[in-house]
This record gives C-alpha cells, sequence and structure tokens, in this order.
C-alpha cells in the first residue's frame, strides 16, 4: 500500500502542485483547501504524514499542528509546515508546538521529498521497519511461456497499458502485479524516474530530449534495438536533469 500524505494548503495551484509531484512519486494523496477541513480528513484517513501551510483563514497551521497532537490517533504523525514565513521566531514557535520540519516557499522540488523521506525513514527507524537501503531487486514478469524472475537493474522501463502494467527486459515485454505508483515507491530512485503517469524509466533507456510546445519536453528512449518517445512535463525537467547528471 502506497504511503497516504495529506496536504493542507488554501492556494489551490500550491496545493495541486504538490498533490501531482507526491503523486507521481509514488504517495498516496488526499488534499484540504483549509485547517478546518484538514482535520477532518485526517481524522478520516489517519495519513503518514501531513504537510500543512500556516497562513490560512479561520484555522491556521500552528491551530492544526495543536488539534493533531492533541488527538491519540494522529499525535505522532510526521507534520511539516510550507510557509512563505521565514523568520526564526516563527521556526522556534513552530517546532516547540511539534512541528517535524519547516520548508520555506518557495522550495524544491528535492529539498520536499528529501524532508519528506527523512521524516518517514526516521519512524521506520523508531519501529524497527527495514529503511530506504532495501529497495526492490527482482519483479515476476509474466508472459505465454510462464513466469520468470526479472533482475530490475537490468529492465529498461515499466509501463501501463489498458489498466494493466509490464515491464521491458532484454528477454522480452511481462506484465507484472506490481503498480508504477508502487514500483516508484519501491524501486532505486537512482536507477528509475517516473517521467510521467504512465512510464517509469531506467536512466539506462534515455538517450536524449528537446524541448516541445505548451510545457512539454520530448525524451527519446532506446529500448532494446527499439527506438521510442515520451513526454516530461516542463515542471518537472529540473528534478528529471538532476536525476539524469546524479
Amino acid at each position: 500500500m502506497s504511503i497516504r500524505i495529506l496536504v493542507i494548503e488554501d492556494v489551490a495551484q500550491i496545493r495541486e502542485n504538490i498533490a501531482e509531484l507526491l503523486t507521481i512519486s509514488g504517495y498516496e494523496v488526499q488534499t484540504a483547501a483549509d485547517g478546518v477541513k484538514g482535520i477532518s480528513l485526517a481524522q478520516q484517513c489517519l495519513p503518514e504524514l501531513i504537510l500543512s501551510d500556516i497562513m490560512m483563514p479561520d484555522m491556521d497551521g500552528y491551530q492544526v499542528l495543536q488539534r493533531v497532537r492533541m488527538n491519540p490517533n494522529l499525535a505522532h504523525t510526521p507534520f511539516i509546515f510550507l510557509t512563505a514565513k521565514s523568520d526564526m521566531l516563527d521556526l522556534r514557535y513552530s517546532m516547540n508546538l511539534g512541528a517535524d520540519d519547516y520548508l520555506t516557499k518557495p522550495f524544491r522540488t528535492s529539498e520536499l521529498l528529501k524532508a519528506i523521506e527523512s521524516r518517514l525513514t526516521r519512524v521506520q527507524q523508531q519501529n524497527g521497519v527495514p529503511t530506504s537501503d532495501h529497495y526492490l531487486k527482482t519483479v515476476n514478469g509474466r508472459d505465454r511461456r510462464g513466469t520468470m524472475v526479472l533482475a530490475v537493474d537490468e529492465c529498461f522501463c515499466f509501463f501501463t497499458k489498458n489498466r494493466e502494467y509490464f515491464v521491458n527486459h532484454p528477454a522480452g515485454t511481462f506484465q507484472v502485479n506490481i503498480s508504477l505508483d508502487k514500483l516508484t515507491a519501491g524501486l532505486d530512485p537512482m536507477l528509475f524516474f517516473r517521467a510521467n503517469r504512465n512510464i517509469l524509466l531506467h536512466r539506462k533507456t534515455v538517450q536524449k530530449y528537446t524541448y516541445w510546445d505548451k510545457g512539454k519536453y520530448c525524451l527519446f528512449l532506446t529500448i532494446g534495438q527499439e527506438t521510442y518517445e515520451t513526454t516530461l512535463a516542463k515542471a518537472r525537467f529540473r528534478d528529471f536533469k538532476n536525476w539524469l547528471s546524479g
């Protein structure tokens, strides 16, 4: 099951951008447009982590955090503030209330994902759960010949078609029983990148890229002996470049 994150943010564009980024990164995302709705949703879905703006109408982020810490079902949930305020007094106040981290807008995608992973890893360590060193090493692929165990570092890409999931491998194309969201969360992020909702790429497949119109890039891929193209949103390009050069 994917890790569930609750995003509480009153600015629709920021809320939607964060939700899309986290979904692409393999998380299950719930969103709320204000603190009151955020508390209600948190009590219903019991997220593994909460991201919250501070300056919101009706109930601000500080009040949300206080309510969360008072609820026995939510009291230990990692809580990260997202805010335009950068004063050290605000930072201290947030931490004194029990916030786990504090990101100042605008922040980089990598900063947000690193903060989330750091908090979730700490919870896993406290609970004795294996951490990110244990990425998937193999997957079971199925075709007309039967089932084969495939080493993930040999795979070219994972993709979805007609609501089913597949992998391209030197031995052929196989169906897999793991969703792209779970694969994104379980595979080594140094090797694989989620270009869009339909494809998860190994870095060895990317040959070149170029800018298209309408805010998208075209990625040119080599998979076996074939050449393919896929799209990448402009908002994801910086993360893609960092991944490719990493």
